[in-house]
């Protein structure tokens, strides 16, 4: 199997150098995450599609080898806004995939060895979305403009994981959300709610309307306006807190982990990452941000 990363860098603040890759926390996620992929699954092959400063970084830290093959991302053609729609490289990286794959976001924890219950003809996300009261509707004026015209209904999907057994219809599926993004961009949409909507919602989409099976890892589905966990289904693998021993996709914790927010310790979470990737000369020291 061919596990991806995908990593672009997209300023955060137009007048700062807040770079993805200028944040320890999320330099260790990354390591973490593919480290724990391999420990767990050392059969396959994972592949970093990184742009020019991931992959000078990842270098001077001496780490790019956690990888077992390093991808310089494309020049895109598209007129599609980054600021917006920050995750359009790893629809990018999918448009020209043509082979069965896993891909992870650089967040993307998985603790144990997973693909035993897993069945790799299917598609598999990493969890179901209630998404009525958060997404775009058919009624926003700007849903109305897509070229793509269809009933669209709110539920959908988290992407932080996909298991991607038809390389035809990943094209398909990738090839029309850059469309979408690239239409959205020229309409100078204000947020990235539309970005989960070309790339989360239109995936549930394609799924219903061609009729394809899938499943999540986690079998309890997300409540986006309420920002909790709901009720559990019998279209996954584990309940959310019977999966936290398998999996955890961070998410907007990111955040609050910087910001010792809740019950988040930002020291605490250094650590346990530390010990996720046993690599005892890594040397953050140069990189500025928490």
């Amino acid at each position: 199997m061919i596990v991806n990363w995908v990593l672009e860098n997209i300023k955060k603040n137009k007048n700062s150098n807040d770079y993805y890759v200028d944040s320890k926390l999320n330099i260790l996620l990354l390591l973490a995450s593919v480290h724990l992929w391999k420990k767990n699954h050392p059969e396959d092959t994972c592949i970093l599609n990184g742009d020019n400063l991931t992959i000078d970084t990842l270098d001077r830290l001496k780490v790019l080898d956690f990888f077992d093959k390093v991808l310089l991302l494309p020049k895109s053609n598209r007129n599609i806004n980054k600021d917006v729609f920050w995750a359009a490289s790893k629809l990018e990286v999918l448009s020209n995939i043509d082979y069965p794959t896993i891909i992870m976001d650089n967040d993307t924890h998985v603790y144990r060895r997973i693909k035993d219950f897993l069945d790799l003809d299917i598609h598999y996300v990493c969890n179901f979305e209630k998404g009525k009261g958060y997404y775009p509707t058919a009624i926003d004026p700007k849903v109305r403009e897509l070229s793509y015209k269809t009933r669209w209904k709110t539920e959908s999907v988290n992407v932080g994981f996909l298991n991607l057994p038809d390389s035809n219809f990943t094209r398909r599926y990738a090839n029309e959300s850059l469309k979408m993004m690239e239409e959205f961009s020229t309409m100078g949409v204000p947020h990235s709610q539309y970005l989960i909507f070309a790339e989360q919602l239109l995936l549930k989409h394609l799924f219903v309307k061609e009729n394809i099976e899938h499943r999540s890892i986690i079998s309890t589905t997300w409540d986006c306006k309420k920002w909790e966990w709901g009720e559990d289904h019998d279209k996954g693998v584990w309940p959310i807190y019977e999966s936290e021993v398998y999996f955890k996709h961070y998410g907007p914790l990111k955040g609050w982990i910087k910001d010792n927010k809740a019950d988040q310790n930002y020291e605490r979470e250094m650590s346990h990452l530390y010990n996720c990737i046993n690599f005892p000369n890594l040397d953050l020291t140069s990189i500025p941000l928490k």
